[in-house]
């Protein structure tokens, strides 16, 4: 195994012993669409739900506007439930790549404008350089200003008390469509002349 490789496997077992021992952090819509294609699931089978404070931005409306939630990655005993556990105990994510951008830039903060690797551009201990986590960094803040526009909009249009009651999968059903639009360059679900 050189070097590269080394650094490389103690960065992945480092972040999984770290980070995703809680669970992923910031994940956004982007993120959680790109992952139930990858696996060809719905998102509602690899997330839960945990309250949201009244001014969450990204605190999803449902039970008739009751109830805030944050729409999160599940977590299970060990983590993340796409932590997979080698038998000598060693923590890796099961979703390689296709791992929410905020898990991919560990350990910088995808909120910081701090350059955590080598001003020098060399390679982090993550294999980043800083071009490369500065991109990152742009595409998850595109993503969540995304990500917040659809929780306002779907906030916006649901939770009266005169709505039928909307759960999370409703919300995630949602996500999927507006993401499909996103990508498609089209209106927003709800603009669509029908």
């Amino acid at each position: 195994m050189d070097d590269t490789t080394s650094a490389r496997a103690d960065w992945l077992s480092r972040r999984a012993d770290t980070y995703c021992i809680h669970g992923p952090g910031e994940v956004n819509g982007a993120d959680l669409v790109r992952i139930a294609r990858t696996l060809a699931a719905e998102p509602w089978r690899f997330t839960q739900t945990a309250p949201a404070a009244p001014d969450d931005p990204a605190g999803v409306v449902v039970d008739k506007g009751r109830r805030r939630v944050r729409v999160e990655v599940a977590t299970a005993v060990q983590g993340c439930v796409f932590m997979i556990r080698a038998m000598g105990g060693a923590g890796r994510c099961g979703l390689g790549d296709v791992a929410p951008l905020c898990c991919r830039m560990f350990p910088a903060d995808p909120r910081s404008t701090m350059p955590e690797p080598d001003a020098t551009g060399e390679p982090s201990r993550a294999g980043l350089t800083a071009e490369e986590l500065a991109e990152l960094r742009r595409v998850w803040a595109g993503d969540r200003a995304r990500w917040h526009e659809t929780v306002r909009r779907w906030n916006q249009r649901n939770g009266r008390s005169d709505d039928d009651p909307l759960t999370a999968e409703d919300f995630q059903r949602y996500l999927l469509e507006a993401e499909f639009a996103r990508q498609a360059g089209t209106a927003w679900p709800e603009e669509v002349g029908g």
